[in-house]
């Protein structure tokens, strides 16, 4: 690899040491073949997949979804719940879901987190559905579903919809297209995402003396805006100081002068310094 230039956050370019490497489009290579590729699924197959991997009734599957999102794998809450079954970032994480709004691994993950926690519960269903909702702690602290309005609501609205097979996935939803980033295992078998694989790619193209020479560039430029912020900073405070030292010297000339002319005035003004005058003789 060879690097010509960097550019600093003024916009400044600044030459670069030259590097024996030649091999210039290896990296833009590489992320042309790492382009989003569209993919259309069905979420049939995907929810009968998941129940067949976790144990999990489909229909159940499916009435948490509709109740979730309707079936919308770009639906995302206004506490950050992401997909068809609303997977929050933390949780997703936990589970393994490297895309939430990855339809498959979505649907995926929800199956595994409600499998978990029907079994935390030797198998009671609603409390399960609760927990998955407002958080085992809250289901552990009242021993049962909270006695809260939005949860018990959320387990009443699932409840109806398998009561009444009103779970099934409307015809217009059921294909469902997405992009998604092609994954490669590492080392040890695990699919990577995309920014993982860059950072294994650069890598490769960096050598470590390229690397400390980048950085100690990038350190020297850092330091440089730096001082320069806390110059301008030292400057506005130093103006301000003598703004407001000069507004003080120019207030207290004003006082002095209206305080001498008030003593030199005293003695004909007050009629109390009129009466105590002396009179001279006179």
């Amino acid at each position: 690899m060879k690097i010509n230039s960097v550019t600093d956050i003024n916009g400044t370019v600044i030459p670069f040491a030259e590097n024996v490497k030649t091999e210039q489009s290896d990296f833009s290579d590489y992320l042309s073949q790492a382009q989003e590729q569209t993919k259309t699924v069905s979420l049939d197959d995907i929810f009968e997949k998941a129940s067949k991997t976790y144990g999990v009734d489909e229909k159940l599957l499916k009435a948490m979804a509709k109740t979730e999102s309707n079936f919308d794998p770009n639906a995302t809450s206004h506490s950050g719940a992401m997909g068809i079954m609303q997977l929050m970032p933390e949780t997703a994480k936990e589970l393994g879901v490297m895309d939430a709004y990855d339809p498959e691994q979505n649907i995926m993950g929800g199956a595994k987190y409600i499998a978990s926690l029907i079994e935390r519960y030797d198998g009671n269903v609603t409390y399960a559905v609760a927990a998955y909702n407002a958080g085992s702690g809250n289901v552990d602290k009242y021993g049962g579903i909270p006695p809260f309005e939005q949860v018990q609501n959320y387990v009443k609205k699932i409840a109806g919809y398998l009561k009444n097979n009103d779970y099934e996935i409307p015809q217009q939803a059921d294909l469902v297209s997405y992009t998604t980033t092609q994954s490669v295992p590492d080392e040890e078998g695990e699919p990577q995402t995309l920014g993982e694989q860059i950072t294994d790619k650069i890598r490769e193209l960096f050598t470590y003396d390229e690397y400390l020479e980048f950085l100690e560039l990038f350190l020297q430029q850092l330091t440089e805006r730096l001082q320069q912020k806390l110059n301008e900073k030292t400057q506005n405070v130093t103006e301000l100081g003598e703004a407001q030292q000069n507004a003080g010297q120019d207030e207290l000339q004003n006082t002095d002068s209206d305080a001498y002319n008030a003593y030199q005035n005293f003695p004909s003004n007050n009629r109390i310094a009129v009466l105590l005058r002396p009179n001279n003789g006179n």
